[in-house]
């Protein structure tokens, strides 16, 4: 057994190598707690204003890192999220959210309403946008349905963002 000591080189290869790491660490730490960290934007029950779906159960699911930094990003943190499983079909969530419906507790269609992720044999998810103008604040609800492949279950996530424009200051 050859034991050499280790060579300045080696030494500094391996305190690059763990500033490098340490560096990761952080900086994903500093990301995370921009985005809001994990629960950053979550709510703990559906709006009063929002149809519940009956029989959905309210889940732990979090909106990936990086779809969350954009969502939050464009909206300028101005959104909030709860997420739901239910053991209907994605076709049925979407059925269920109608524009009648949703017109009935005070939102409207933005653009084309629900839009899904078709094939020839079925519907797997959709998207849903509905938008409501409530005094002086502007809101648009996005409720995101995909049929998820290992649990069998249909995810549903809610998120309501407020796209009220700022009203410039007044100047003197």
């Amino acid at each position: 057994m050859n034991t050499k000591p280790a060579t300045s080189a080696t030494k500094s290869a391996a305190l690059f190598a763990l500033f490098l790491l340490l560096s990761v660490v952080v900086s994903c730490r500093m990301v995370e707690s921009l985005s809001g960290g994990e629960k950053g934007g979550t709510v703990s029950a559906l709006w009063p204003d929002v149809p519940p779906f009956e029989g959905a159960t309210k889940a732990d699911l979090q909106i990936p890192l990086g779809p969350r930094l954009i969502l939050r990003a464009a909206t300028r943190g101005k959104v909030n999220f709860i997420a739901f499983t239910t053991s209907k079909s994605a076709q049925e969530v979407k059925d269920f959210y109608s524009a009648d419906r949703m017109k009935a507790v005070g939102w409207s269609r933005h653009d084309q309403g629900c839009i899904g992720d078709s094939d020839d044999k079925k519907n797997q998810g959709a998207v849903c946008l509905f938008q409501r103008k409530d005094g002086g604040k502007d809101e648009v609800l996005a409720i995101i349905v995909a049929e998820n492949e290992k649990s069998k279950q249909t995810d549903i996530f809610y998120a309501r963002i407020d796209t009220t424009e700022a009203k410039p200051s007044p100047t003197k």
